[in-house]
């Protein structure tokens, strides 16, 4: 972002901190608050009246919901997963700033441009009809956005427990336990609590390759 517009929003906008399990805000509230995460991990979920799903996990830094500069209410909730700190603005003062500085609308497009393609990614990947194709997408998708290299591979830095996997891939938890307890049999991956280790990136691709070779699914 460009320095002036860095400078804005500490001008202008309020430091918040955030227990983990606290929400931001929640789906259907008002949207006049757009956030730039400082620290910390966020998870964007869709609610339903008896389900949850989370869509994306946030890590710093970045700055979120994308759309909220169309005046509507949150499409989604926003949880805090671990201790977090935010830069919180007004989002009349900032269209009023974009009114006087139309160029960085780009930052924004950008950041809207990715987060499509990132809702067609998933939407192609839930569409998967075999269930191994859409955990293991998911797994592969996590470990180059949150993971981090490690003694024995790349270890995905966000705890999720096969309810929370379960939540991302539409699948039933005991689908996702017996894959991912398939996955560490023939060594593609490790898990400890909630703690999953990716042990080699090209052995998991491959190994979705094959799955979706064997379900004639494109995955391109």
């Amino acid at each position: 972002m460009p320095p002036e517009f860095i400078d804005f929003c500490l001008a202008h906008g309020r430091f918040r901190h955030y227990a983990p399990k606290q929400y931001l805000y929640f789906s259907d509230d008002e949207g006049n608050t757009v956030y730039f995460l400082v620290s910390g991990r966020i998870s964007l979920y869709l609610m339903g009246e008896f389900s949850e799903k989370i869509i994306r996990v946030l890590s710093s830094p970045v700055f979120f919901p994308e759309i909220v500069l169309d005046g509507k209410s949150y499409p989604h909730a926003a949880l805090c997963m671990e201790e977090t700190e935010v830069l919180a603005l007004d989002r009349q003062i900032l269209i009023r700033y974009i009114e006087s500085n139309p160029s960085v609308l780009w930052i924004f497009y950008r950041e809207l441009a990715l987060d499509l393609r990132r809702s067609y990614r998933q939407i192609r990947n839930l569409s998967l009809g075999d269930a191994r194709l859409r955990l293991g997408a998911k797994l592969f998708a996590l470990a180059h956005v949150h993971g981090q290299p490690s003694l024995k591979g790349v270890l995905i830095t966000i705890p999720l427990s096969a309810t929370e996997l379960a939540g991302m891939c539409s699948l039933a938890r005991e689908s996702v336990s017996r894959i991912l307890g398939e996955l560490k049999k023939i060594k593609i991956i490790a898990v400890e609590k909630k703690t999953i280790t990716v042990l080699d990136l090209e052995n998991l691709r491959r190994w979705i390759h094959e799955r979706a070779a064997c379900s004639g699914t494109s995955i391109d």
